[in-house]
């Protein structure tokens, strides 16, 4: 690329700062303070190779999804503990259903300052710019910054909340944290690297969880 292009392509956000919403810290009930103390390296910068990379691999694992993977990323786009609740009922688990949004509610103002810090732009972003087809699709949840994924902290940290307080069915809840979060990039919300700092943000979550 020339250098005119690159600089164009990595000065790209997803939107100017100032339209970005602010996170409600005011809200935050159960994570002891310090939480905003956790350090995420920044994105791949968009024009790097290792951001390229990213977007062919988002463009392969939805050319290889399966009906099911597709309705499945579709649900939890509307509720990102889909997979979780799922699991739940078929074993005929225990759950608060009131409780499990609750923590996805607490989860947002965190998400949102990270997203607004980073401001990384959506796949489909910097997909256009590379002329790379992604068919256009758009959720709703894809109404903020890339970076990280909100969907892989809620669903991560769900996942290892259920896992400490019913052990013996740890590796089912921490699984279906994984399919929340994998599910991003099927529906072409997410890098993988979204969802990779996505993880941490939901054990360091977990550290600060009261």
């Amino acid at each position: 690329m020339f250098i005119e292009e690159i600089t164009k392509i990595d000065t790209l956000t997803f939107a100017p700062q100032v339209d970005l919403k602010r996170a409600k810290y005011e809200k935050i009930e159960i994570f002891e303070d310090g939480w905003q103390n956790i350090v995420l390296p920044n994105p791949p910068a968009n024009s790097s190779r290792e951001t390229l990379q990213e977007i062919k691999k988002i463009q392969a694992e939805y050319k290889n999804a399966s009906d099911d993977d597709k309705f499945a990323y579709k649900m939890c786009d509307e509720d990102a503990s889909y997979y979780i609740k799922e699991v739940l009922n078929e074993n005929g688990l225990d759950y608060n259903d009131d409780t499990i949004e609750y923590i996805e509610q607490q989860c947002r103002p965190v998400i949102k300052h990270f997203k607004n810090h980073y401001n990384r732009p959506r796949p489909y972003q910097i997909a256009e710019f590379y002329g790379i087809d992604l068919n256009g699709t758009e959720l709703d949840s894809m109404k903020t910054p890339s970076y990280p994924s909100g969907h892989a902290v809620q669903g991560y940290l769900i996942g290892e909340i259920l896992s400490n307080m019913d052990k013996t069915n740890a590796v089912l809840y921490k699984g279906m944290g994984e399919e929340i979060a994998h599910s991003r990039i099927l529906a072409k919300a997410h890098y993988p690297s979204d969802k990779t700092y996505g993880h941490k943000i939901a054990m360091e979550l977990f550290k600060a969880y009261k």
